[in-house]
This record gives structure tokens, sequence and C-alpha cells, in this order.
């Protein structure tokens, strides 16, 4: 209580922005995971269990499956984040910069508008025996006059879901790439490399790169986090005799038998420690690495020029993921207006809305709910992270030395730590203290996921603010307030509008939250999609994919039109500064 005071007595609201901040991520996180370990080894008194013991991990490692779904989530989560980053990379060191890479970097924010859930039911129904690209193949060939019995989605080995997983992420990681690639001088360095005979390959590989990776390796770990543990694209695209453990925990919390409880909390702790020790390996393996580095390039490793085989594979990476994703749109599409769409035809015979009247009759609570958890989760966030960084900018002001960066580790912690690792303690916690079920508990959870995104995607373009141009504001009209709504506000109003677009589009994606501290009493448009991919109507999966990708884009593409409508007079402000 004296800390607030004292922080009130100085600037209020600015310096307690980071303690208000933090109090939001630590709260579920700290309970949640105390009451997620605590059953993990036998300690759960709303079931009568009073006794530690290692019954429940006996009890997991006994399950029919359980060995094989660690194996499948090492390999599917490793296996996605480390394709994703290759891509990523091979896609800078190819295209970066030119006037492709330019179009690619204007294409990100619809592609990062895309939820989770819905680009992996698009890709689905786009790669899947039936699907578009076996009908295309199909009409240059009689071989495949009917659907092959081909295993191309939700297959044992789990390669549908690596894909999926490594699609959706290379968006991600190239965002976070080129927020701080300005900042690595990354163009000069090439330049300079070219000069002195170097290849781009060089002046990557050796020079660029192991900076690049130190800059984004938080985001590359969340990916990696989010990869072994995510649970709602496993269920639509990964394998499912047996699932991925992220999966089998979710359905032992589910599961009728209240003693599952415990086994699911020793398998979200067991997901917890295997996230924990590869995040931990990939910590250790840097040095090793920078040694090695250091070694080659003493020994004269360099790269003369010579053909660039990157840049042709790099424009084919990008044009595939770009057309993946419009494919997976279009499907979803088709299947969302079709009637009728028999094999091998590449359109439907006949369109008709019967699917959206079927679906309009239970969409209007899972839509206002998704609506409005999204507004509000996102509004907050955006004000806790402006409040954060004007209070970094008054910090810097009085202490020049001052290291920004610090606050983003802590940011990250939701991101690097599972959902399901403490979800379920937390919602113990919220039936304890009966706030579970509450619409504000659960605007809470997701607001512990989306302000990591919005800090992310709105810190870059704040902190690079020329703050001359506030020092002038409030010489001339000496009210810090007015100079901040009139100048700061306008100037930063684009990349502060797609922070607000992103905190929409990740609350809109929340399933886990949702399902934990919802209790069933709320629904949203992506519990309601991933609940009907395990049925059979592919046009009713289409439409729900469609209603979970509308929302999103629609505020995205607010974000970029109001800008350019409010400085349609004022070019300069017409430049995007994110």
């Amino acid at each position: 209580m004296n800390t607030f005071k004292r922080l009130a007595a100085r600037g209020t609201l600015f310096g307690a922005s980071p303690w208000i901040t933090t109090s939001i991520f630590l709260i579920p996180v700290v309970v949640g995971l105390l009451g997620t370990w605590l059953p993990a080894f036998g300690w759960l008194p709303a079931i009568d269990s009073r006794r530690f013991s290692l019954a429940p991990w006996q009890q997991l490692f006994a399950y029919p499956g359980a060995d094989s779904a660690i194996v499948k989530t090492l390999v599917t989560g490793l296996g996605a984040s480390a394709l994703a980053l290759l891509i990523t990379l091979l896609i800078l060191i190819g295209l970066y910069p030119s006037k492709i890479f330019n179009q690619i970097e204007r294409s990100l924010a619809p592609l990062l508008s895309m939820p989770h859930a819905a680009f992996a039911i698009g890709l689905g129904l786009l790669i899947m025996p039936s699907g578009w690209l076996v009908r295309l193949l199909a009409t240059f060939t009689e071989a495949l006059s009917t659907p092959p019995l081909w295993t191309t989605f939700q297959d044992a080995q789990g390669i549908s879901l690596i894909f999926a997983l490594a699609l959706k992420e290379i968006p991600f990681l190239l965002f976070m790439s080129l927020a701080v690639l300005p900042t690595l001088k990354a163009k000069q360095t090439l330049a300079l490399a070219g000069s002195l005979g170097h290849s781009k390959r060089y002046a990557w590989t050796w020079l660029l790169l192991p900076r690049l990776y130190k800059q984004i390796k938080l985001p590359f770990y969340a990916v990696v986090a989010y990869s072994l543990t995510v649970v709602d694209i496993a269920m639509i695209a990964g394998p499912t005799t047996p699932p991925t453990l992220a999966v089998l925990v979710n359905q032992w919390f589910y599961n009728p038998d209240f003693q599952y409880r415990m086994v699911g909390a020793a398998g979200a702790t067991l997901l917890l420690l295997i996230n924990v020790v590869t995040l931990l390996v990939l910590h250790l393996s840097e040095k090793p690495l920078e040694k090695l580095r250091t070694a080659m390039l003493n020994k004269g490793a360099h790269h003369r020029k010579r053909f660039h085989w990157e840049t042709p594979a790099a424009i084919v990476a990008s044009l595939s993921l770009i057309g993946l994703y419009i494919a997976s749109i279009l499907q979803i599409l088709f299947w969302s207006f079709a009637s009728r769409w028999r094999y091998p035809d590449l359109l439907p015979e006949h369109f008709s809305l019967r699917s959206w009247g079927r679906i309009f009759n239970r969409i209007e609570e899972p839509f206002f709910c998704s609506f409005w958890l999204a507004v509000l989760s996102a509004f907050i966030a955006l004000v806790l992270t402006i409040l954060m960084l004007e209070n970094e900018v008054r910090i810097k002001q009085r202490k020049p030395g001052f290291d920004a960066q610090r606050s983003v580790l802590i940011v990250y912690l939701p991101l690097l730590i599972p959902q399901i690792a403490f979800l379920f303690g937390f919602q113990v916690f919220l039936i304890q203290t009966r706030l579970d079920a509450n619409f504000y508990s659960l605007l809470w959870s997701h607001c512990v996921f989306v302000i990591p995104y919005v800090f992310l995607t709105l810190s870059g373009p704040y902190r690079k603010f020329d703050q001359r141009y506030s020092v002038a504001a409030v010489t001339l009209c000496s009210c810090p307030a007015k100079s901040f709504w009139k100048v700061k506000f306008q100037i930063l109003l684009r990349p502060i509008l797609y922070a607000f677009a992103t905190g929409f589009s990740v609350s809109i994606a929340q399933y886990l939250p949702t399902l934990f501290v919802g209790a069933g009493k709320f629904s949203t448009i992506t519990t309601e999609a991933v609940a009907m991919t395990s049925g059979s109507d592919r046009r009713l999966i289409a439409v729900m994919a469609l209603w979970q990708q509308i929302l999103p884009l629609i505020i995205f593409l607010l974000a970029t039109l109001v800008p350019s409508l409010l400085f349609k007079n004022r070019k300069a402000m017409q430049q995007s500064s994110i």
C-alpha cells in the first residue's frame, strides 16, 4: 500500500501502471500454478482428496498412449517451431530489403488477423483427401476419380499439425523481426558487406542472424511454448489416437470421473516441465553456438558473390504462404455457401444460404460475447500499455541510462508458461472465491493473454517516437495532457489502432481461457468453431470459421482506413508507423 502511495505522490497512474499490469499477470499465473501443482500431488479437497501422493503421476504414465502423446508433443512442437524459424530466416535472407518484401510486409496484418482455429479449419478443408488441392490434381489425372485413401490431415505422425502451426507462426516471427531490423542497421550492414565483395548469405549468416536471434529470442520462445502446449489447433489438425499431451490433459480435466482432475493436473505440470527444459536447452545452446561461430570466422569463413538460391527459394516460400492463406479463406467461403459440392468438382454445383440460416439461430450469444470480450480486453490492454510506455518516457527523462527492455520479460511471462499449466488452478481459485462463471473473471483471463501482444505491437513505434515533438507542444500549450492528445496520440494513431486490432484478434482466438474460466456459461465463436470440428457437416464448420475470421478482419480494416481518412490531406501522416 505504501508503494502505491509513493507512486501516487510522484506521477499517480503512470507510476502505478507497471504494478497494475504485473498484478494482472502474476495473480492468475501464481495462484493457477499452485492450484495445479497441489492436485498433481494428490491434494484436491474439492473431491475429498487431502493426502499428498504420487498416484496421479503413476496413473498418468500408466495411461494407454501417454508415452506416445509425449513423443508427439515434442515432435510436433519442436518441428513446427524450427520450421517456422527457418522459413522466416529464409524469407529475410532472400528478400530483405526489396520491393517484394515490402509487399509481404503489407500483407502481414491480414495474415496475423486470422485466428489459429479458423486457419486450421480452412487448411484442413484445403488439404484433406477430398479438398481443393486433391480436386485440382484430379482434373489432370484419371487416377483420382475418387478421393484417395490418404491421411493428409490429422495424420498419426502429426505432420499436418506441424504444417499448420508453422504456417501460422511465420507471420508473427516476421512481424517481430521487422520491429528490430532497423535497430540492427540491417540495410547498412548488407550494403557494406556487398561493397567488400561478400554475398548477402555471408552478411546474414555471420553478421546479422546472431544479433537478430538475440532480439527475437523471446518471441521465438513464445512460439516454442505455444507449439508444445496448443490445444485448439491440435484438436483440429493434430493426431487423435492418441492426441498430443495437451489435448490428452484437456480430456482428463473434463473426464466425468473426478479422479482424472488430478491426473490432468499432473499432465499439465509435466507439460510445464517439458516446456521449461526445452527453453532451458535452447538458452544453454546459445554459448556453444556463439563459440562455434567465432571459431569459424577466425578460420576465414566467407561467401563470395555467387548465385543466390535463397532469393528464388524465399519467393516460392512467400508465395506459397500467402497462397495457402488465401486458398484457406476461399475454401471456407465456398463451403459456407455450398449447397451441393461433389468430388472432383472444383466449385460447388449450387450455392445456398441455408447453412448461414442454421447458424444464425445459435450465433447471437457467442457473437456478442466474443465481441465484447475482445473490445474490452483490447481497450484495457491498450490503456495499460500506453500508461506503461509513458511511464518509461518519464523514467528515461530522470534516468537517461534506463533500460526499457527489462520490462519485456515480465510481459512475455503468460506467453512462455503453457495456458493449460495454470488455467485449471486459476479456475479452482475462482470457484473457491465464488468468482467462477463470471464475465469479469473471463475478461480478466483474456487480458492476461491480450496485454503481451498489444505491448509488443505498440512498444516499438512508441519507443521510436521523437520526444522533441512533445517537448515543443508542451512549450506552446504548457499542458502535457493536451500535448499528448493533440500531437503524440495523433502521430501514433496508426500503430495504436493496429495494437488495438491485434489485441482484438488475440481475444477472439482464445479457447482455453473461455473453456476453463467461463465454466460452460459463456460460449464464444472460437469455442463453438472448435466444438463443431468434431462433427461431419463441413458447411456449418465453414460458416463458424468464417464468422471467427470476419470480426478481426473488420477491425484491422478499420485500423487501416481510419488514419487514412483522418489524415488524407497530410502526406507524412499517411505513412505506416508500424
